[in-house]
């Protein structure tokens, strides 16, 4: 936010933030603006059949201040969530959960579910509309 400043002062002041050893910020804004950029110059690519110029993304040249900054945010969100489930599939016993093979398939009368307590009704409905805490 301070780099877009128009005053020069704020502008060459660096906050010192505390992240850890492996990952830091400034690194990680830096690779990600770069791959923002690429994007743009390498542009997007029609994935479906409309017609060509039919989709409107904005790139990185044409965005400023908040939209900048909430591309960049986006980039490193998705990039830390991929590499997570990466690790989680490299995992043969942690990452089982990426796996659908194993999962019980299950039917449900309304025979079971009126015999059911009515807390785990609860789970069920709310873990279909993903509504757990």
């Amino acid at each position: 936010m301070q780099e877009e400043s128009d005053d020069p002062v704020i502008k060459t002041v660096q906050p010192s933030l505390k992240t850890g050893r492996k990952w830091k910020v400034t690194e990680a804004v830096d690779e990600e603006k770069e791959c923002l950029k690429m994007k743009e110059v390498i542009s997007q690519t029609q994935t479906d059949c409309r017609g060509f110029g039919s989709t409107t993304a904005k790139g990185w040249s044409k965005t400023e201040g908040k939209e900048k900054r909430d591309m960049i945010r986006d980039e490193i969100r998705n990039k830390e969530d991929s590499t997570w489930v990466q690790k989680a599939v490299q995992q043969p016993q942690q990452g089982q959960w990426t796996n659908w093979d194993t999962a019980i398939q299950r039917s449900l009368t309304w025979n079971d579910i009126w015999h059911m307590a009515p807390r785990r009704i609860r789970f069920l409905i709310r873990s279909v509309y993903d509504l757990l805490p």
